[in-house]
């Protein structure tokens, strides 16, 4: 094994026992700390974060049992010390355990990846969330069905809103449902299950070797973002399924599999069910770049700009012929949260629905708190891989299109409306890790040799499947809302 392999394994295993830790001793953690990191207005008296939560990036663990934790938590640690730090040790051949990891064969053919993908949908719909506590699930699921609103219109996720109102009016009519929960429910998880068989043909595709298609897969349907699976009510559940297939088909379009349209008319679509998505759009004109030197990149103007021309078109003709057409875009229902503000203020607080300023604490830790959450080690891969690789990494144009990509939403993450602060609304954050995760992976996987990405594998994926089983678990479970400090 070279040696920035066993660095670069010991650095990635010193964080992981910390996550771990973080997750044992969460409860433990002074409250007082809450108020270094968060300003008063948000943890104090009527705030909208409890002070022992103010580390709810790992709070969710805290439903579980605590003995259940810390022996998890202890078996955990056990597994990353002789994984990312014992076995490295050895200068002869890998040990015969991680040999047989190697060889372990991923599920290629096509009816076995429609079998797991059908059989995670039980998983799903047996673990949706019965709460609405976050960002706008209480109105939406309440307003689609209150015979004074009938929401059906809503600029902030169109298509999406559209779709589920739609599929409440046919539940309401055939099987009685009293509130739009079922229609949440069930587009969730067969969205889900779709997402489960995109990622195994991303997976299948991608990697050169089983252990490479593992590590893929598994990456990436164990992140803290996979709660959107799970029965979850609210705008991102469809997008996330659309997400994933645009990436997919924009590895197909640079391997000369498909045409540009195919990922363009995708993400085409996902602008249509969520504006939020916009931010993708250059890396699809990056890719086109990329792979039009020699394909004419004039010749792909049409796939670029048709699509998103189309959809944007159909959108506001629906909104329009719903009575909510561009003058409630600009003005009601225009994005921003309750003040309409876009971004977080860069040094002045100007609204009562902002809470810090960009380069604040209170915004620090929640950013942290987001990708503790929904994925919890891409950032530290992003870091450790071109510190340690740098000349190694892949520089194709899927990867630089993952690169455009990644840059853009975790750009959107760090700039937008602060109105979510301290409400936990992760989630229009969360499908920002779809290519930040997924290009973490593909430079992983890409500069490993076998040993040290079975290694890797075994640090990664076994803790991000316990974070996130524990996150899934606690939103099986009825929640109050917060009543503050």
């Amino acid at each position: 094994m070279r040696t920035r392999e066993r660095r670069f394994l010991l650095l990635l295993s010193l964080y992981a026992l910390t996550y771990v830790l973080l997750h044992m001793l969460v409860e433990r953690l002074p409250r007082t700390w809450a108020y270094f990191w968060y300003p008063s207005a948000l943890i104090g008296p009527g705030g909208r974060l409890s002070p022992a939560e103010w580390l709810w990036g790992v709070y969710a663990i805290t439903s579980s049992p605590q003995w259940l934790r810390w022996l998890v938590g202890l078996l955990a640690m056990v597994l990353v010390i002789w994984a990312g730090i014992i076995s490295t040790r050895r200068q002869s051949d890998d040990p015969r355990f991680l040999d047989r990891l190697n060889s372990l064969p991923f599920p290629m053919q096509p009816h076995w990846q429609a079998i797991i993908a059908l059989a995670s949908l039980v998983l799903f719909y047996a673990g949706r969330v019965v709460h609405t506590r976050w960002g706008d699930a209480y109105l939406l699921v309440n307003g689609i069905a209150h015979p004074d609103v009938r929401l059906t219109y809503n600029w902030q996720a169109p298509l999406d809103t559209f779709v589920h109102a739609q599929l409440f009016r046919l539940g309401e009519r055939w099987l009685g449902w009293t509130d739009a929960m079922p229609s949440y429910w069930l587009v969730s998880s067969l969205a889900g299950a779709a997402a489960v068989w995109v990622l195994l043909r991303l997976a299948t595709e991608i990697g050169m070797a089983s252990m490479q298609r593992w590590v893929i897969f598994g990456t990436l349907a164990t992140l803290g973002s996979m709660q959107l699976f799970f029965g979850y009510p609210e705008n991102y559940t469809i997008i996330s399924l659309l997400i994933l297939i645009y990436v997919w088909l924009a590895w197909r379009y640079s391997q000369g599999m498909t045409s540009l349209w195919m990922p363009s008319i995708v993400l085409a679509l996902a602008n249509g069910f969520h504006p939020s998505t916009l931010v993708l759009q250059p890396s699809l004109w990056v890719l086109a770049l990329q792979v039009g030197r020699r394909r004419r990149l004039v010749a792909n103007l049409p796939a670029l700009l048709i699509p998103p021309i189309v959809i944007a078109l159909s959108v506001v003709i629906l909104m329009t012929a719903g009575g909510h057409g561009l003058s409630s875009f600009a003005g009601a229902e225009a994005p921003g949260g309750g003040d309409h503000s876009w971004l977080v203020p860069l040094t002045t607080i100007r609204t009562e629905w902002e809470y810090y300023t960009m380069f604040s604490r209170g915004h620090l830790i929640e950013f942290i708190n987001q990708q503790l959450l929904v994925a919890p080690f891409t950032l530290p891969l992003l870091v450790l891989l071109p510190a340690f690789f740098r000349r190694l990494l892949p520089r194709d144009a899927y990867s630089r299109f993952l690169l455009v990509a990644a840059a853009c939403y975790l750009l959107l993450i760090w700039l937008w409306n602060p109105d979510y602060g301290g409400q936990r609304d992760w989630d229009l954050f969360s499908v920002a890790s779809w290519p930040t995760s997924l290009l973490a992976v593909y430079w992983l996987i890409r500069v490993l040799n076998p040993g040290s990405l079975a290694r890797a594998a075994l640090i990664i994926i076994p803790i991000q499947a316990l974070h996130t089983a524990a996150w899934v678990y606690s939103n099986t479970r009825p929640w109050e809302w917060p009543t503050g400090g």
